[in-house]
């Protein structure tokens, strides 16, 4: 799969008392491995067991939901399918499995820019001896951003987890999960220490993830910052992310509780997206002339801080949260986000909310690269290393049609907004559309049912 294509995937935290103890394997699993490529936040998330089950003792939850993503103009769609089990001893105990299924086609950008002719884009050559099932070339009509329309994929994941009380006011977590696609193979444990203070009215959280990821591209791995089509240099590699998370939750009312997380990543191995070009450009005339595989750094470390609250006035609940972010590739990022409960009736509710996100470029991000210039130590076009800021309008809703089955949904719609033309460049490249943002529209369906 080209990975993080799309960002339909993210964890909440949740700002629920005596809820962050069931949920720090969820945070080391989602908050600390993520994998994206840049620091935004999915615009949709799953429900799962986890949310749920801190103050339930002696309950079965069993939760099943589908989601559909589409990318404007025929680009990626992705559907996923997801069941989960938690089981809340009446010790305090949790445990939990999940399997994802994830289908995915469409059309992704390649890096390469728009030109004024018909572009052709093949993937490595292979040694004499080695055998394919398909060649991988295609044709960009000019004028239209390049695409690689053949992008096909699948992917299975489960994840396990465990929280166990083993003193007073002290909990433990651990986890596991595997996820696997046609050239995308991820292993990764977690474990985590949640620890109530102050009459459980504060709670310090801990939480340590490893991950082991395996590359290995359907074309074969192709010299980076070599031409296209020169012959590959190997059939995998390998990659290793250490994260680590600290946090503290603080319930200040009976109605009012904050969260403030800091984080830490480093990951070591490649990080180049395989399937990721560069454009060689005139300098006079500005059109592209070749395309050279892109190159990223093996070592990237990450940092971030995330506060939020979460207020009741009645039946109402307002969630707002900030995120800041910065790594070592000098990609610096915030996000906002503020959502509403608002009970309808009963037994229903709706929960509007709006996000945005900014993020700098990193700093061996290029749209392009000039022909006469030497080539740099580290070079992409991946529009997701970019500068760019992004919009999510998105509704949640429920309807809880007794008291241990509750159906939900949600959708969103995103979209990024960046610069599109340089005036001041060279020949065609002035009026070049040099942006390659998305938009796209997500749909959740999901019934959660608990047995006691």
């Amino acid at each position: 799969m080209r990975r993080a294509q799309f960002r339909w995937r993210r964890l909440r935290v949740q700002l629920k008392p005596g809820a962050v103890a069931a949920t720090l394997g969820a945070l080391a699993a989602g908050l600390l491995g993520a994998g994206t490529a840049a620091a935004q936040e999915a615009p949709l998330h799953v429900p799962n067991a986890y949310n749920d089950t801190a103050s339930e003792p002696g309950t079965l939850t069993a939760d099943t939901a589908i989601l559909v993503y589409q990318e404007d103009n025929d680009r990626v769609r992705a559907i996923e399918a997801e069941a989960s089990l938690t089981w809340n001893d009446a010790n305090g105990s949790v445990f939990s499995g999940k399997f994802t299924y994830d289908s995915l086609t469409g059309a992704t950008p390649n890096g390469a820019i728009r030109s004024v002719k018909p572009q052709r884009f093949q993937p490595p050559s292979q040694p004499a001896d080695a055998e394919t099932g398909a060649s991988g070339t295609y044709i960009t009509p000019a004028r239209e951003l390049p695409v690689d329309r053949g992008f096909k994929d699948h992917r299975e994941a489960v994840d396990i987890g465990a929280t166990l009380p083993v003193a007073e006011g002290l909990k433990l977590s651990v986890g596991g999960a595997l996820s696997n696609e046609t050239d995308y193979t991820s292993h990764s444990v977690r474990i985590g220490l949640a620890k109530d203070l102050n009459q459980k009215n504060t709670t310090l959280s801990l939480g340590f993830n490893y991950e082991r990821d395996r590359s290995a591209p359907f074309t074969g791995v192709p010299q980076p910052l070599g031409d296209m089509g020169s012959q590959l240099i190997g059939r995998a590699r390998l990659k290793q992310v250490y994260s680590l998370i600290a946090g503290v939750t603080q319930v200040l009312t009976p109605n009012w509780l904050v969260q403030l997380n800091y984080s830490y990543g480093h990951s070591a191995g490649y990080h180049t997206d395989p399937y990721k070009l560069i454009s060689l450009v005139d300098g006079f005339t500005g059109d592209p002339f070749f395309s050279i595989y892109e190159k990223r750094p093996s070592e990237r470390n990450r940092h971030s801080i995330y506060a939020g609250s979460k207020l009741a006035l009645g039946s109402y609940v307002t969630d707002a949260s900030v995120r800041w972010y910065r790594d070592s590739w000098n990609i610096s990022a915030w996000t906002v986000s503020l959502s509403e409960h608002v009970p309808v009736g009963r037994s229903l509710y709706l929960e509007p909310e709006v996000r945005w996100y900014h993020q700098t470029a990193a700093d061996f991000f290029r749209p392009y690269l000039l022909i006469e210039d030497a080539l740099p130590d580290h070079a992409s076009a991946d529009s997701r290393l970019g500068r760019f800021g992004a919009w999510t309008l998105g509704v949640k809703g429920g309807a809880k049609l007794t008291s241990r089955i509750e159906l939900y949904g949600a959708a969103e719609r995103y979209w990024q907004y960046g610069r599109h033309f340089d005036r001041s460049l060279p020949g065609n490249l002035a009026t070049t559309d040099l942006f390659a943002g998305s938009k796209s529209f997500s749909l959740i369906a999901g019934v959660r049912m608990k047995f006691h």
